[in-house]
């Protein structure tokens, strides 16, 4: 029988993004001090569906009892996605990404060997398996002739959310734990729906919001120079995370890429009018991926198509209008999957705890 922390391994590599192996091993060194070799084995008796106490206790042959003792134990460290119906606990495994990644922040006893294992995966193996968020840009007006589709409207979806939940940025406490100094603000990050509901009443974590609120958020992350991106699928969108540059795991790997607008670009694309341009230089600094570039002897700004993500951030600090966004045409639109593994849809994870979305509102 294999090593059980290669077998757990192998098991998360399956859900979301994955958990690559790597030639050094530090996948596992993570994994040995995430879990204990109980905890291993309760986790490989879950499903990313949200299933009873009663029914994984029948799985491991172990008590109900027992079972729930170890998963509340988990839960803490954050293993698993916690929810509650009718008074009766579920969990469900919590993938790598989105899931016991992020958890590290709100672990009471935080580990403090485990930054710096998550950076050396980060930065000599990870392999993301598949797509994690969206950019999304603020601010877009929908006319006639440029429609702006649901997923595409970031304060549309909030509009849209009866629970809303604000959390501190998973990733900024990950750079923060390696010494990197940030001065952005960063409790900024939003959850709706299922994943609001299990880090608010479940786990304590965070708090809960106001539309108006909300919208100040977007608002005050875009001052700041941060990154709007979505996660959800074709049906319902599940979080907007405000993402710092320097700090964002995804973010930051993408930007070392010759070509960040193959991964995360929007549904705009930049135009620049040189003959309102003021070439005053604010733009240049605003863009998270050095997408622009200026010559002071010909008073012009370069776009570098391979680099802009279409966040529109240059758009919002340009006075003069020069820096704006424009839709793309229709054949070249990056729309959100049917099925989204990153985050699984609340009105799934509801359905099969038996409830609605109906239930969650009232």
């Amino acid at each position: 029988m294999s090593d059980i922390y290669e077998r757990l391994r192998d098991r998360i590599d399956q859900y979301s993004v994955g958990f690559i192996a790597t030639a050094s091993g530090v996948e596992l060194k993570i994994l040995k001090r995430l879990f204990t070799e109980e905890e291993a084995s309760v986790y490989l008796a879950l499903t990313r569906t949200p299933e009873p106490v009663s029914v994984i206790a029948e799985r491991l042959g172990k008590g109900a009892e027992e079972t729930g003792r170890i998963l509340a134990r988990m839960t803490e460290k954050g293993h698993t996605f916690p929810a509650t119906r009718d008074g009766e606990k579920f969990y469900a495994a919590a993938p790598f990404m989105h899931g016991f990644f992020e958890h590290q922040v709100f672990r009471k006893v935080k580990d403090p060997e485990l930054p710096a294992l998550f950076e050396e995966y980060f930065q000599t193996g990870f392999i993301p398996r598949t797509k994690s968020l969206r950019t999304v840009p603020i601010h877009m007006e929908a006319t006639p002739e440029t429609p702006v589709a649901p997923y595409d409207d970031v304060r549309k979806i909030i509009m849209s959310k009866e629970r809303i939940g604000v959390f501190p940025c998973a990733c900024n406490f990950q750079t923060a734990s390696m010494g990197m100094k940030c001065d952005r603000p960063h409790d900024m990050c939003l959850a709706f729906d299922f994943y609001a509901e299990y880090l608010l009443d479940e786990i304590g974590f965070g708090r809960m919001i106001t539309r108006d609120e909300a919208l100040k958020i977007l608002d005050e992350a875009e001052a700041a120079g941060l990154v709007h991106q979505t996660g959800g699928n074709k049906r319902n969108t599940e979080c907007i995370c405000n993402c710092c540059p320097d700090c964002c795991t995804i973010l930051r790997q993408v930007k070392l890429l010759p070509n960040p607008a193959r991964y995360k670009s929007s549904n705009y694309e930049l135009v620049h009018d040189e003959a309102s341009c003021k070439y005053c230089g604010v733009c240049l600094g605003r863009c998270p991926m050095q997408a622009l570039s200026a010559d002071d002897r010909d008073k012009t700004v370069t776009i570098n198509r391979d680099r802009c993500i279409g966040c529109g951030l240059c758009t919002t600090s340009c006075e003069s209008g020069a820096m704006k966004l424009k839709i793309r045409d229709e054949n070249d639109h990056r729309t959100p999957p049917t099925d989204f593994d990153f985050m699984r849809c609340s009105l799934d994870l509801w359905k099969e705890m038996g409830r609605t979305k109906g239930d969650q509102e009232g």
